[in-house]
């Protein structure tokens, strides 16, 4: 009797201590500054990004600093502060005594923290003296701090309790925890249709666009391995109905609608929650990929299913690239002596340039303790200054300045505006004084950046992903790919179309997935991702004479070309992405002798990162990453714009020629009046 009583206590111990659906263990997750950072300058502020999520439950957030500072700083002045989201919370002094590499850890507050992102500041005074002992005048090299890049926020936290909704998978699922630590995938089953495939690569583009970061992506691959499911808290599956496993099909109602809508169902097995995207109908499950791809529409579905009909209205707004924007919602405001800056990001498809007419409107005031002889404000893109304009005494309570971006600039595609400001103090001796209001600048709403842009058709990787997304939307793209995909086939898709994600900004344009068998060539119209070897993808084989670095007759390596001579052996263990046209069609290849040689091309466009590293419409990368690319069409004639189109682009010529042209009318009724008047006499 005794020893069942202390075996029972004993299993009720081991119930009551383990017991994970109540406590649920604390995680971190680390955001590094990544990169180093150097502030230079007496007065600087540098600033680090990190996100908490909705569903996390946060225990505690630490900065974690790893610096450098000039060994000739004055520790009695120089002072380093820490705020959170503008919120100081810890000031310190650097030691200089304390030689090289420094490390501080602090707690931050934790009631000053928010949901989504969060912005760590650290204001620092470097103070430096002369031999004399008198401070020094200006900025020199002297006044400098760096941050090394392993310095860090870290998070401790756990996990809300999931809700089983729609939405709620949806964030989760491109969460910075779940797509860091790759809990979550995108998945088909082994006989996925066309229509199956199509629907799941258009909702892994979605849910990569809702993905923040950029060093890492979704999974993608085949249900029926481990590969995908192992470790996997989330996976959204994309399967017709009759094709679904037992285990899933078990806990899904069978319904009539499933023959012309589509269900959207989260079902949970073990520790996996998965999202079913399933139906009996193409048209309903092809519009099912559309819907993840709206993720602001996926946010609102507070249920545990949605059923969508094929006449629903899903679609995301279109993307008007021509516009007036503000660089800022809120208002920035920017303080400090010396050099400040405030950036600025400004999104713009990758088939684009800015063309003429393009101006920055900045908007702004600041402080009048200035020296307005020296002080000034500065536009650049891209970090090249396109203008600078004296700062006055006049002016300060609201002030005005217009720069158009010079068309020597080249810009394409994504950039950034940089607003500089020089805030220099009059009889400022030491660097800063006392009893005055360190000088600022505020930059209202009311700036703006007038967008007008050329479109830029040539077939280049400095174009990509144009012509397959085109401002924001699918262009008629189609995929085929290999009739029976392996693991390797499945990830090079997924470096695909987690890149094609993140330039695809909603649901808009057409998508289609077709396997080999069903390779169509009258569909000329179409512009072709053709990812696979010669010998299983129609659409590389009958190109091969078009490829810049062609297969031999049997597709099992490269040939040389007049670029580069390849051996035999070397070509055999290359990967390969070439933009051609061929046959009327324009066409990426991602190919390879074989599968692990056509995902190493894959990985080639992978990411903005990998795809900074080739350029012009043909590279090859081999095992150890040694990557060759080149431009084999020729370039096309520069066509300049228009004069019509330059006039129109440009405001300060259209109101000039409109006072001209007002002129010369003027002009010639006075001529006419005189001619008319000495006539009679």
């Amino acid at each position: 009797m005794k020893k069942l009583t202390v075996m029972g206590l004993l299993v009720f111990a081991i119930l009551f201590l383990y017991r994970p659906d109540v406590f649920a263990a604390d995680k971190t997750y680390q955001t590094v500054f990544g990169t180093d950072k150097t502030a230079q300058g007496k007065f600087t502020t540098t600033k680090q990004n990190f996100t908490i999520e909705n569903y996390w439950d946060v225990s505690s957030a630490k900065a974690k600093l790893v610096y450098t500072i000039t060994q000739l700083n004055e520790k009695e002045i120089s002072t380093m502060t820490l705020k959170i989201n503008d919120v100081a919370f810890y000031s310190f002094r650097p030691d200089k005594t304390d030689k090289g590499t420094r490390q501080i850890e602090v707690e931050i507050p934790k009631d000053k923290l928010k949901k989504g992102v969060n912005v760590l500041s650290v204001e620092s005074f470097v103070y430096t003296d002369l031999p004399d002992g008198r401070c020094t005048i200006d900025d020199t090299p002297a006044n400098w701090l760096q941050f090394d890049k392993t310095s860090a926020v870290n998070v401790t936290y756990s996990d809300k309790a999931f809700k089983q909704t729609i939405a709620d998978f949806g964030e989760r699922f491109t969460g910075i925890d779940t797509v860091k630590s790759q809990q979550g995938a995108v998945a088909v089953l082994e006989n996925a249709g066309d229509t199956e495939l199509g629907a799941a690569l258009e909702g892994l583009s979605g849910f990569s666009s809702a993905n923040t970061l950029e060093d890492k992506n979704i999974p993608f691959g085949k249900y029926e391995e481990a590969k995908t499911r192992n470790g996997k808290n989330y996976i959204a599956l994309f399967s017709s109905y009759d094709h679904l496993p037992a285990a899933i099909k078990s806990q899904i109602k069978a319904d009539k609608k499933l023959e012309t809508q589509a269900l959207f169902q989260v079902v949970t097995a073990g520790n996996t929650n998965t999202l079913v995207v399933t139906s009996k109908s193409n048209a309903a499950l092809k519009k099912a990929g559309k819907l993840i791809a709206n993720q602001n529409y996926l946010s609102q579905l507070g249920t545990n299913s949605k059923w969508l009909t094929t006449d629903e209205k899903i679609d995301t707004p279109a993307n008007n690239v021509d516009k007036n924007t503000k660089l800022t919602t809120s208002g920035d405001k920017l303080k400090g002596i010396g050099h400040v800056t405030q950036d600025y990001f400004i999104s713009m498809p990758a088939n684009r340039s800015a063309s003429t007419g393009t101006e920055v409107s900045l908007d702004f005031r600041y402080a009048q303790n200035l020296d307005f002889e020296h002080s000034l404000v500065t536009i650049l893109v891209n970090g090249k200054p396109i203008g600078s304009q004296k700062l006055s005494a006049k002016k300060a309570n609201g002030d005005k300045v217009t720069f158009q971006i010079p068309s020597d600039l080249n810009v394409k595609g994504d950039f950034s505006v940089t607003v500089a400001f020089d805030l220099v103090l009059t009889n400022n001796y030491c660097g800063f004084i006392s009893d005055s209001e360190i000088p600022w600048a505020y930059i209202t709403p009311e700036s703006t950046i007038n967008l007008n842009t050329t479109e830029e058709t040539d077939l280049l990787f400095e174009q990509y992903p144009y012509p397959f997304v085109a401002d924001g939307d699918f262009n008629n793209a189609m995929v085929v790919v290999p009739d029976k995909l392996t693991t390797e086939d499945t990830d090079s898709l997924a470096n695909i179309f987690n890149l094609l994600g993140r330039f695809h900004d909603g649901n808009r344009g057409s998508l289609t997935a077709v396997h080999a068998k069903n390779w169509d060539k009258a569909k000329k119209d179409a512009n072709v991702i053709a990812m696979g070897t010669m010998n299983n993808n129609p659409v590389i084989k009958n190109a091969n004479d078009d490829l810049y670095f062609q297969y031999d007759k049997t597709g099992s390596y490269f040939l040389s070309n007049e670029k580069i001579s390849i051996e035999k052996n070397y070509g055999k263990g290359l990967g390969s992405v070439q933009l051609i046209k061929s046959e009327g069609m324009q066409i990426l290849a991602v190919t390879g002798p074989g599968t692990t040689q056509t995902e190493l091309g894959s990985e080639l466009i992978a990411s903005k990162a990998n795809l900074a590293e080739i350029y012009g419409d043909g590279a090859i990368v081999d095992n150890d990453n040694t990557i060759h690319s080149y431009r084999f069409k020729k370039a096309a004639d520069t066509q300049d714009e228009s004069f019509g189109t330059k006039i129109s682009n440009n405001k300060e010529v259209t109101v000039f020629g409109a006072f001209a042209l007002l002129t010369v009318i003027l002009l010639g009724v006075a001529v006419l009046l005189i001619l008319r008047k000495y006539r009679r006499k």
